[in-house]
């Protein structure tokens, strides 16, 4: 009797623990997130509502979720302080099962991994931003060792690495990145991502990501790959910066496969504005785009290849490229090295966008656009970095708007719908009236505009 009433407890024992999960809230059932963690079991979800929670924590290898309650990564901060340590742990082993979502990951200062610790296990970010952490080595934003990660529209910004891989630090490790950016992150090699030592073939896989911004003090601006290869697609490589290969660096094996991406407006100070490939490191650039790319630009006369340099190495292909604007200090010189193979048309960029000049500034712009700011623009095709814009004030005159005076282009005063007093009028020379009933200019309409008037009664002269 006893023996059939034992075999269904057996079978509901033996049932996995995600049958029951849980749903823990936070700060609701617990104060902390990781005091939520130490409670829960696998299959849990713990839902966080917004603030900020001054902690670290680590998954301890559970196969849970957290996110915020809000859907908003800006109103749910865990801010690791003044504590040293990484502000967010995987290391025991954690799998595709453990999701963080929804989450700022800031203030965060380690030995590696100052936002975020991955080694060994394979976690899941969503929609998180990492933000401002530092390493006193590598991986200042995310550090990845030995793991198999995926990165969904998450932002790593505003991070720093005394070593690499300011934003990204990955080693010996798989990573699928989708959607999001990784933005104004610095370190010494790899301002944005430090790749290395990693599988034959998918270890990295980019695609629909901003790398913009960033800065290397050595190599790579945006990434610098090591004996990896990068599987990238319809990203934007912009305004990054370093040494040698402003937006990408390639080196000991250092591949990648590149379709439908944009590179401009990255520099390097020696040789690659955009990228530099050196030994036994190619790329396959695919329908991208290159405008604005400087190499050597500091101008001291060292350096080339402002799209590309490639040293000892098997050529690069670029099929169907896009190719405009782009310098060495301020003269053409798009590759160097080995030469490229190139496949199909290089196409021209964009016409109608120009250097404007305004005063000694310069902007890049469509003509219309300059002339209604009352620019003086270079034509089209022009970059500022090869025009010199006069410091002259010639095409500006005093304008009265609303009373008060100020030194603006005719055009812009007239649409403005104010009174323009002439080119090269000085301010000092005339008195503006915010009412044409205030004859003598004294701000107010009283006896004495009468009395002026009367005084003028007459012909004009």
């Amino acid at each position: 009797m006893n023996r059939l009433h034992l075999l269904p407890a057996i079978a509901i024992i033996s049932l996995p623990s995600m049958l029951f999960a849980e749903t823990i809230l936070v700060p609701s059932d617990y104060n902390s997130i990781q005091a939520a963690i130490i409670a829960s079991n696998n299959g849990d979800t713990i839902l966080v509502d917004s603030g900020v929670y001054n902690e670290t924590i680590n998954f301890l290898g559970k196969e849970i979720t957290v996110k915020n309650s809000s859907g908003t990564a800006l109103g749910t901060i865990i801010d690791a302080g003044s504590s040293f340590g990484s502000v967010v742990t995987f290391n025991l082993g954690e799998t595709s099962n453990t999701i963080l979502e929804g989450f700022t990951i800031r203030n965060g200062s380690a030995g590696k991994g100052g936002g975020v610790l991955i080694e060994n296990s394979s976690p899941v970010l969503k929609d998180c931003i990492v933000l401002g952490n530092h390493s006193t080595n590598n991986g200042g934003g995310i550090y990845v060792d030995s793991s198999d990660i995926t990165l969904e529209n998450v932002i790593v910004k505003n991070n720093s690495a005394k070593g690499s891989g300011a934003g990204i630090y990955l080693k010996f490790s798989n990573c699928v990145m989708t959607g999001g950016s990784v933005k104004d992150n610095s370190g010494n090699h790899g301002g944005a991502i430090y790749v290395k030592d990693s599988p034959s073939s998918g270890e990295f896989i980019l695609n629909s990501v901003s790398i913009e911004g960033n800065t290397a003090v050595e190599n790579g601006g945006g990434i610098y790959s090591k004996g990896s290869f990068l599987d990238v697609e319809e990203c934007v490589f912009d305004s990054n910066a370093s040494n040698r290969g402003g937006a990408l660096f390639g080196y000991l094996g250092g591949n990648a496969t590149i379709i439908s991406s944009s590179f401009v407006n990255n520099s390097a100070r020696d040789l690659g504005g955009a990228a530099d490939l050196r030994n036994e490191s190619t790329v396959t650039f695919t329908n991208c785009e290159f405008k604005n790319n400087i190499a050597d630009s500091d101008c001291d006369g060292v350096g080339d290849g402002a799209v590309l340099n490639t040293e000892n190495s098997a050529p690069s292909t670029l099929q169907n490229p896009t190719i405009c604007n782009n310098l060495v200090c301020d003269s053409d010189g798009d590759f160097s090295g080995v030469p490229p193979i190139i496949i199909g048309e290089i196409f021209e960029c964009v016409i109608g966008i120009g250097a404007c000049c305004g005063g000694a500034a310069c902007w890049e712009m469509e003509e219309d656009n300059c002339a209604d700011g009352g620019g003086t623009w270079s034509g089209d095709a022009t970059v500022c970095a090869s025009v010199t814009c006069e410091s002259s004030n010639s095409f500006l005159g005093a304008c009265c708007v609303s009373g008060n005076c100020v030194q603006s282009t005719e055009h812009a005063c007239v649409e403005s719908g104010s009174d323009f007093h002439g080119t090269n009028v000085e301010c000092i020379d005339i008195i503006c009236v915010s009412c044409p009933e205030d004859v003598n200019g004294d701000g107010e309409v009283g006896v004495l505009d009468i009395i002026q008037l009367i005084s003028a009664w007459g012909v004009c002269p």
